[in-house]
């Protein structure tokens, strides 16, 4: 990071939660609240999408800029778990009360105020995301408060319920390709205020925001459950929307990037004031310049001229080292022109005069002066090429120019997709209020003071006072109880932890870090229920399961979650052992190895704890049961019998108490 005096810059952040619910069924209808994961879909539906006006007679901006793409949706579904609704082919059932119950208790603990009627509204989409072109949302509660760990109170602007839209699986040319059993699945969307001012306060808010949330016990957990945008805007600046921020780590560095990127279009936008050039000089004038380059070395330049496509040129004046300004580190105002032009048509890239044209894309000089000549570019003038033909090129051409002219306004409002390596690239112009009107299939619902109160005394503590209090009272580090509460294991570990009071970390260990290693091979751990951890805790503590047992039991569950523990130890293939066999047994192997004991001593242990572990069959009996044992026999050879190192060492004292008695 680059790290900016951010108060100096007026940033101001707002964030965006999204979070699945964990109710039994969807938000307006009966399919099961699940994924199908990667099973094969039952059936495809062909469809196409164009975008209709709002309420007010107007078309949204974003759905115009979508519907530029001009592409086609396959729907991917299930017999089992879609239904019509799903598709767009009957209204709506009413709205699931588990999942207003679930919403109206995250508003509490955030202290909003309630809405007492909830209206279903519809928001437009058209990048095929939803079958219908909408989807459903509702406003629950307005002005809450979160308190920051630095003590600091940001607003909590708005909670929404709302359905998840379908799951993009794949796309092909211009088809795109979404799998509907994410579809309809309820989300509750919350929103802070802009009053955020800081990065790491930014991370710290989202990350109390989602510790709140799994303190309920009534949310997913499972990767992509939860997703978060962020909302930036500096000063001279515009508010950009950066969609798909996977991890809280990434927040900070996403908010540097696009602050040194605002900056930089604030520069450009000073730069083209200072100059002769104004918004109204760009022009669409593009120039067929095939013929230039029907020889040219550039080789896939080359190739697209002969499968039919056209090289077309166009001056953008005054514009001259404009694009290859560097918004950020190797990334530079024409990759910004660039990006938006693969988005919205799928080409590629372009071409322009800021660029190194004879040394990356190998053209002649002679090429680049007829270029020049045919285009009439001046010295102050920039050129790009397009190889392209159609209504792609008729699109990237109106990009370019739409997304030049922009330049002169500075930063143009935008929504943008988060990368890994802290940047993002432009996905699509941002949404605004017009593409969101009252659903005419769905009634008001009625909040009563009733049901609002009795959510309301139903609350439990809040996260960060349970924190400290369970770290003093069972000796945990507070980050260990922290983690619980994220992975949604406070309340089996409260379970868990009557039983087997004297190793709280033992239990902590089984229901995180075993459940972890599971999950990280692969294993259906949604199949594990707190009852599978009562029942393996209760038999580590009357003897039956080893502690090296615990974790293969545990793997028989995730795969038959009906077997009782006697016959998933049966199928781990772990024995029953009769401990009135060990001393005999143990008996046994130090007979057998009395030469190695003679030896080694105390070094014998390890491989006499391997034979024993051995003898008695994987995780029949706990290692420091074992271990007592084994240590408890051997014991008195090792008082009574020397080792031949312990004599050799004996004899050298001596020896050397005889020479210290001479002097």
């Amino acid at each position: 990071m680059n790290v900016l005096n951010y108060e100096e810059l007026g940033l101001r952040i707002g964030i965006e939660i999204h979070q699945q619910l964990a109710s039994a069924k969807k938000l307006f209808c009966n399919c099961p609240n699940q994924l199908q994961g990667t099973r094969v879909p039952d059936f495809e539906l062909l469809r196409k999408q164009r975008p209709v006006l709002g309420e007010e007679g107007k078309f949204d901006k974003g759905m115009l800029v979508e519907f530029l793409k001009k592409g086609s949706v396959v729907y991917e579904g299930y017999y089992d778990s879609t239904c019509t609704y799903e598709l767009d082919e009957t209204p709506p059932f009413a709205c699931n009360p588990e999942c207003i119950d679930i919403v109206l208790e995250i508003a509490h603990l955030f202290k909003m105020q309630i809405v007492r009627e909830m209206h279903v509204c519809r928001k437009n989409y058209v990048d095929g995301s939803v079958p219908g072109g909408f989807q459903r949302t509702m406003e629950l509660g307005q002005n809450g408060k979160l308190l920051l760990q630095n003590g600091k109170e940001i607003g909590i602007e708005n909670i929404f319920l709302e359905e998840d839209a379908a799951r993009r699986s794949k796309t092909e040319g211009k088809t795109s390709y979404f799998r509907i059993d994410r579809l309809g699945i309820p989300l509750t969307e919350i929103t802070t205020t802009p009053d955020i001012h800081d990065p790491f306060e930014a991370k710290d808010a989202a990350y109390r925001i989602g510790l709140l949330l799994r303190s309920t016990n009534k949310v997913k957990r499972v990767l992509g459950s939860t997703r978060q945008d962020i909302n930036i805007s500096i000063k001279n600046g515009e508010r950009i929307e950066i969609k798909g921020v996977q991890k809280l780590d990434w927040i900070p560095e996403l908010v540097d990037f696009e602050c040194h990127r605002q900056l930089k279009l604030i520069e450009i936008k000073n730069i083209l004031a200072k100059s002769s050039v104004s918004v109204n000089d760009i022009e669409r004038n593009p120039v067929d310049v095939t013929s230039i380059f029907t020889e040219t070395p550039c080789k896939f330049v080359n190739a697209g001229i002969k499968k039919g496509l056209k090289f077309t040129g166009m001056k953008l004046k005054g514009f001259n080292s404009i694009f290859g300004i560097e918004v950020f580190p190797n990334i530079r105002f024409g990759t910004e022109v660039a990006g938006k032009v693969k988005v919205l048509t799928g080409l590629k890239g372009l071409i322009h005069s800021d660029e190194d044209l004879i040394g990356k894309y190998k053209f002649s000089e002679e090429e680049i002066t007829q270029v020049k000549k045919k285009l009439q570019v001046e010295d102050s003038d920039l050129f790009i090429l397009l190889l392209a033909k159609g209504q792609a090129l008729d699109t990237a051409l109106d990009v370019i120019i739409g997304r030049t002219k922009a330049a002169f306004i500075g930063v143009p409002e935008e929504t943008r997709q988060a990368q890994d390596d802290g940047t993002h690239l432009f996905l699509r112009e941002l949404g605004g209020e017009k593409r969101l009107y009252p659903d005419t299939d769905s009634p008001a619902i009625s909040l009563s003071e009733e049901r609002i109160n009795r959510i309301k005394e139903s609350l439990g503590p809040y996260p960060w006072d349970i924190i400290p209090v369970y770290a003093k009272k069972y000796e945990l580090d507070p980050t260990i109880v922290e983690d619980l509460i994220m992975h949604g294991k406070l309340g089996v570990f409260e379970k868990l932890i009557p039983i087997m009071p004297e190793n709280p970390t033992l239990v902590v260990r089984t229901i995180t870090d075993m459940v972890k290693v599971l999950h990280r091979d692969q294993k259906n751990i949604e199949n594990l229920t707190d009852h599978h951890f009562i029942e393996l805790i209760s038999g580590v503590k009357n003897g039956e399961v080893a502690k090296e047992a615990m974790e293969p039991i545990l793997e028989i569950w995730t795969q038959y979650p009906a077997l009782d523990l006697a016959k998933a130890k049966d199928r781990a293939g772990i024995s029953t052992f009769d401990l009135t066999k060990l001393d005999s047994i143990i008996k046994e192997i130090i007979q057998k190895n009395l030469e190695l004991i003679t030896s080694r001593g105390r070094g014998a242990m390890g491989p006499l704890m391997g034979d024993l572990m051995k003898a008695v069959g994987r995780g029949a009996v706990d290692g420091k049961i074992l271990s007592s044992k084994l240590n408890q026999a051997l014991t008195p050879y090792f008082s009574s019998k020397p080792t031949k190192n312990a004599r050799k060492s004996e004899t050298k004292s001596s020896k050397s108490q005889k020479k210290g008695g001479k002097n």
